[in-house]
């Protein structure tokens, strides 16, 4: 038996990765996300307006996708407590967010130069993708930015012999119905897997 319910948000289970942006005077800006969909070499995010990452892509900037694993899920949650706007929102102030300029510092996270996009990549993460901003879709309370990846990098450990990724070492964090989670043990393989 089933039953209706309303949910405010139905995230069901996406990976969380944060958005590495910069604003018009160089300023970085960290954003904690998990609204993202990719395929071949293209990622779309969706960023909630009035955010400083929606304000630095408005205005251009190009991003970095960094994706954590499992272990840095407080560090995820620090992020998400700040934003880089000069403003709070009557929500943002329910929620207990601070205002922070410097979400590296405050976070405790290092900034790790980028090779083609001005955005920094976050030293931390163990998957990180340098992209350049392609378009942007209005959808009302949010954007979807629709990125080019240029570059990807991924720490030695997480690679198998092929060089692609072993999901058997990789903890993705998912943000499941709102709680931080992971995976456990494989079920099985995709008939595309490795390749």
């Amino acid at each position: 038996m089933k039953s209706k319910s309303k949910l405010n948000s139905f995230y069901y289970g996406f990976p969380v990765f944060m958005v590495t942006t910069q604003d018009s005077e160089g300023k970085n800006n960290i954003c904690a996300a998990s609204s993202s969909i990719s395929l071949g070499e293209k990622i779309i995010i969706g960023i909630s307006k009035g955010s400083k990452t929606h304000s630095n892509l408005v205005a251009g900037s190009d991003a970095v996708i960094n994706i954590p694993d499992h272990t840095l899920w407080e560090k995820v949650e620090q992020v998400g407590r700040l934003t880089g706007g000069d403003m709070l929102s009557e929500n943002q102030t329910k929620w207990g967010v601070e205002i922070c300029h410097d979400k590296f510092a405050k976070a405790g996270l290092t900034a790790e130069a980028s090779i083609d996009v001005a955005p920094p990549r976050i030293a931390e993460c163990p998957i990180q993708a340098e992209c350049r901003l392609a378009s942007i879709s209005d959808k009302g309370r949010f954007i979807l930015a629709e990125l080019d990846i240029v570059n990807l990098w991924v720490e030695n450990p997480l690679l198998g012999e092929n060089g692609i990724v072993d999901s058997s070492k990789w903890k993705p964090l998912i943000f499941n119905f709102r709680e931080y989670d992971t995976v456990g043990d494989a079920l099985g393989f995709n008939v595309k897997y490795g390749n």
